[in-house]
């Protein structure tokens, strides 16, 4: 009998640096959250998750602009200056592979 599996195994999942990120208990909470209202400043991100401390936030959404899942940008066209966090690309295909996981959770 022959085998069929290689005679290397190679791990086929993403880079480690980004399973620790996404991994993290609000990373994808963040990107759930800016996936479905777009982009927000962090005043109402903190107040949408108050069960996160200010500094977890923080340190949250940095290693998600880390990984260029998040970035910092202008929000709406009065004042520029006024920056908010909103999904990169990357981040938004993260947000539509999650989404039917998300749908699942609420179903069960």
């Amino acid at each position: 009998m022959t085998r069929d599996r290689p005679e290397r195994l190679e791990c086929p999942c993403p880079p480690v640096g980004l399973i620790d990120v996404v991994g993290k208990k609000w990373a994808l909470c963040v990107v759930t959250l800016l996936g479905r209202n777009g982009a927000a400043r962090f005043g109402p991100i903190q107040r949408a998750l108050p069960q996160v401390s200010p500094a977890t936030l923080t340190t949250t959404l940095r290693a998600l602009e880390r990984e260029r899942l998040v970035r910092r940008a202008p929000l709406g066209t009065g004042r520029p200056h006024v920056r908010g966090y909103e999904l990169t690309p990357r981040g938004t295909a993260l947000y539509r592979s999650l989404r039917p996981l998300t749908e699942w959770l609420r179903e069960s």
